[in-house]
C-alpha cells in the first residue's frame, strides 16, 4: 500500500505476479506430467504388490512366446473345451467343472485367452481366428488330443466356431451358450448401441497404465460385469476384482470389443456342425443359429434366466446341455460299433 503524492489518500498495489499465457500453459503442462508420473509409479507399485499377493492356481505354457493359463480336471473318454464371454476368465466355469469332476467321467479343459487372468497379451491383439489357432497350439502343448466337445459362451462362441471351421476333424460335438450372432453385430443399429461402451472401454484401457482405471473403479464409474461378479465363488472374486483394472485385462476387453464391432468374423456358416451333436442354449426360441447343425443332431433349449453369464447363473441348464450331448455321442458310438460288427 503506497501513499499517493500530493494527497492524503492511498493506492493498492497488487503483489501477485502477472504471468504470461505461455507461462500459464507451461505450469499446466508440468502439473499434468507430474500427475501422470505419479499415477504411473503408483500403478506399477500396486501391480507389483498384487502380483506378489495373489496365488496363481493355474498351469501355463507359452504360445508364440506368450504365457497362457489353463487348467485340466477329471478323467474320461471325452475332453470338453470351455471358452467364455468377453471380459470373463476361466473361473467362470469352476462350479461347472467341479460338478462334472465329482459326478461324471469327463475330462475338462479351461483356459484364459490373451490378457485374461495371468495370460500375457500381444501388442497387436488377436482376431477370433487367431485365438482359435492359439487354442489349438495350447491344447497340443497341454497334451490333450481330440476330437473334443467344444462349449462356447458369448464371445467364446465366435472363437470356437472359428476353431471348428479351421480344425473340423478335432470337434466331436458342439455346445453354444447364448452365442453372439455374427449377422446381428454387423448391423448399424448394434454398432451404434455400442459406441458409448467402446469409448468407456478405451478410457479404461488408457487409464489402466496411470492409475485412472483404479480410481474409476473405486468411484464405481468403470464398467462392471455385475452378473459375472455376483456369480463367482468367493475365492475367485477377489482375484478378478484385482486383475480387472490391470492393463492386460483392459486391453484384452477393448481388443475383443473391437473384433465384435469390426464384424470381420464369418465362421457361423450353416451346417458347420453338421454330422455331429450340436446343442444350442439360447434366449430366442427362433434363434437362427440352430441352422449351424444338422436337424436330426441338433437340440435347442430356451433358457428363462434373465441374467447374463449362464455358466454362473443358469448352471443346471448348462450341465444338462453337456450331459445330453455326451449321452448322444455315446449313443452314436454304440450304434457305429454295432454296425461295424455286421
Amino acid at each position: 500500500m503506497n501513499f499517493l503524492p500530493y494527497s492524503n489518500g492511498v493506492r493498492k498495489v497488487s503483489m501477485k505476479k502477472h504471468r504470461s499465457p505461455k507461462e500459464k500453459f507451461k505450469i499446466v503442462v508440468i502439473t499434468i506430467v507430474a500427475i501422470l508420473i505419479i499415477g504411473i509409479v503408483t500403478q506399477n507399485i500396486v501391480d507389483f504388490i498384487d502380483g506378489e499377493r495373489l496365488k496363481k492356481r493355474v498351469n501355463y505354457t507359452t504360445v508364440d512366446e506368450l504365457r497362457m493359463d489353463y487348467r485340466i480336471e477329471g478323467e474320461g473318454s471325452y475332453t470338453i473345451i470351455f471358452d467364455g464371454d468377453i471380459g470373463t476368465t476361466l473361473e467362470e466355469w469352476t462350479s461347472i467343472v467341479e460338478e462334472l469332476k465329482e459326478n461324471d467321467s469327463i475330462r475338462t479343459f479351461v483356459y484364459n485367452r490373451q490378457g485374461y487372468g495371468y495370460s500375457d497379451i500381444s501388442s497387436s491383439g488377436r482376431t477370433p481366428e487367431e485365438q482359435a489357432r492359439d487354442l489349438k497350439i495350447l491344447l497340443r502343448k497341454a497334451g490333450l488330443s481330440g476330437p473334443y466337445i467344444i462349449v462356447g459362451e458369448g464371445y467364446g462362441s465366435l472363437v470356437l466356431t472359428s476353431f471348428a471351421e479351421q480344425f473340423k476333424d478335432s470337434v466331436a460335438a458342439a455346445i453354444m451358450i447364448d452365442p453372439i450372432n455374427e449377422e446381428v453385430i454387423q448391423t448399424k443399429e448394434y454398432k451404434q448401441s455400442q459406441i458409448l461402451t467402446k469409448i468407456r472401454r478405451s478410457i479404461e484401457k488408457i487409464g489402466s497404465k496411470c492409475g485412472l482405471t483404479m480410481l474409476l473403479d473405486k468411484l464405481n464409474l468403470d464398467i462392471n460385469l455385475e452378473d459375472y461378479e455376483s456369480g463367482l465363488l468367493d475365492k475367485n472374486k477377489d482375484e478378478f476384482l484385482t486383475l480387472r483394472t490391470k492393463s492386460k485385462y483392459t486391453t484384452a476387453v477393448y481388443n475383443e470389443l473391437k473384433n465384435i464391432l469390426n464384424g470381420t468374423n464369418h465362421s457361423q456358416v450353416d451346417g458347420i456342425f453338421s454330422d455331429i451333436p450340436y446343442y444350442l442354449l439360447t434366449r430366442d426360441e427362433n434363434d437362427p443359429l440352430k441352422s449351424l447343425g444338422s436337424e436330426e443332431l441338433t437340440d435347442v433349449h430356451v433358457t428363462s434366466c434373465e441374467k447374463d453369464y449362464l455358466p454362473l447363473n443358469d448352471k443346471d441348464n448348462v450341465l444338462l446341455a453337456i450331459r445330453q450331448t455326451v449321452k448322444k455321442l455315446q449313443e452314436i458310438e454304440t450304434a457305429n460299433k454295432a454296425n461295424n460288427k455286421k
